[in-house]
């Protein structure tokens, strides 16, 4: 022994300089120290891989969170907004069923419109969500993808609002074309969202030809009513859908009416050097199998005071035509949707009558008419989903009730003239 001491490091005991235990505590003196395990170095590398790929991941879910999103779709598509998930359509329909793509029958000279609709829902509802989810939009943009070398491009309008979009949808853009367009021809819808996102939605246009034959008075007896139905009946037998046929009629008045209850037909009158024009003195019903399109166009309906001149349960088309001296001038019936532009009403107890129990609605400006003389001189019974008229550029004068409403379906007569 040295004689050197030491003390302990717990109770502070005077100890041997060389102690290693304390007989006072009874423990041991020695200082411990924690022995750190090493790592392996292949090990190292691989930890910082993982940190790294957990930076990038965190990054990606922050970058993703605050960068605008890019939605496209054909026809339809689900959107979600706040949580809230909505269901936007594009349709050339009048409801909400997608139609990504749609094929027009076209005639050579034909003119034709067709309305790309915007119909936005609530998804687990179906409820018209247009106006709540409207509130979240930007701008809305419509632009027409066609054949650069088309002969009579599609001309369209920018979107407009619809006056009840629960029937009609929020927006629609109009489109018109020939017989003579190019298809198929792209609708892209681009709606620019307050949040950033881009929706993008498509429709395709697509234009079918069909063979059209024309029947004139130079070419078949026609000037008799005896001979029209005559040449009527075979044309039912003989012509195949969906060939068109257009009915050149003579100058003449047909003593008794006409019935078209089979495939369309269309009409189409004429004048001669008096100014007289084709007339039927007769009732007339075009009321075609389906509904399909059917023009009656220059043709003069004129009666005893009873009756109906012209019933139209059809995608009609009636232009240019003149009704006088009947019960009711014109109707437009069954669960169909015509047009009457043109058109002169006079001394009829109803010039013009819609009671239509359908659903389908089609050009709505009954305008250039002329309502004379006539008990009533538009009735508006029934009309489909309630769709506004508007009579624009409409004479009315001398009718002991311009417009009977009873159901109170709306209409526009802001261009329209009252005498």
């Amino acid at each position: 022994m040295d004689g050197r001491t030491k003390a302990c490091p717990s109770c502070g005991a005077s100890l041997p300089g060389n102690a290693s235990f304390c007989p006072h505590r009874a423990q041991d003196i020695h200082t411990r120290r924690s022995v750190q395990v090493p790592v392996r170095r292949w090990l190292r590398p691989l930890r910082w891989a993982v940190v790294l790929a957990g930076l990038l991941l965190l990054a990606a879910i922050l970058y993703d969170a605050v960068t605008p999103d890019v939605y496209d779709a054909w026809g339809e598509l689900t959107y979600t907004l706040d949580g809230n998930p909505y269901h936007l359509v594009l349709t050339f329909r009048n409801d909400v069923t997608p139609e990504p793509e749609c094929t027009v029958k076209v005639e050579e000279g034909e003119s034709y419109e067709r309305t790309s609709k915007l119909f936005i829902t609530h998804v687990e509802t179906g409820v018209d969500a247009g106006r709540m989810f409207d509130q979240q939009i930007e701008s809305t943009y419509v632009r027409l993808i066609q054949p650069e070398d088309n002969p009579s491009p599609v001309t369209w309008e920018q979107p407009v609002y619809q006056g009840t979009p629960a029937m009609e949808g929020l927006m629609r853009s109009y489109l018109t074309f020939t017989g003579e367009s190019l298809g198929p021809v792209e609708v892209e819808w681009t709606l620019s969202m307050k949040n950033g996102d881009t929706i993008r939605l498509h429709q395709e246009l697509i234009f079918e030809p069909v063979e059209t034959l024309d029947f004139c008075p130079e070419d078949y007896p026609m000037d008799t009513i005896e001979y029209l139905r005559a040449l009527v009946d075979r044309i039912e037998a003989e012509v195949p859908l969906p060939t068109v046929v257009n009915l050149y009629l003579p100058p003449v008045w047909y003593e008794e009416g006409l019935t078209l209850d089979g495939r369309p037909i269309n009409l189409y009158g004429s004048v001669d050097e008096q100014n007289k024009r084709t007339a039927f003195l007769g009732p007339v019903e075009v009321t075609p199998e389906n509904g399909s399109r059917s023009i009656v166009e220059n043709v003069e309906f004129r009666g005893d005071g009873t009756g109906t001149g012209l019933t139209v349960e059809a995608d009609g088309r009636i232009r240019n035509c003149g009704f006088y001296g009947w019960d009711t001038g014109l109707l437009v019936g069954g669960v169909h949707w015509a047009d009457p532009v043109g058109c002169w009403f006079e001394d009829n107890g109803v010039g013009f009558c819609f009671d239509s129990a359908g659903d389908y609605f089609n050009y709505s400006y009954f305008e250039g008419n002329t309502f004379l003389h006539n008990e009533i001189a538009v009735d508006l019974v029934r009309v489909p989903r309630a769709k506004e008229i508007n009579f624009r550029n409409c004479l009315f004068s001398g009718n002991g009730g311009n417009i009977r409403n009873p159901s109170d379906y709306p209409f526009n007569i802001s261009y329209a003239t009252f005498e």
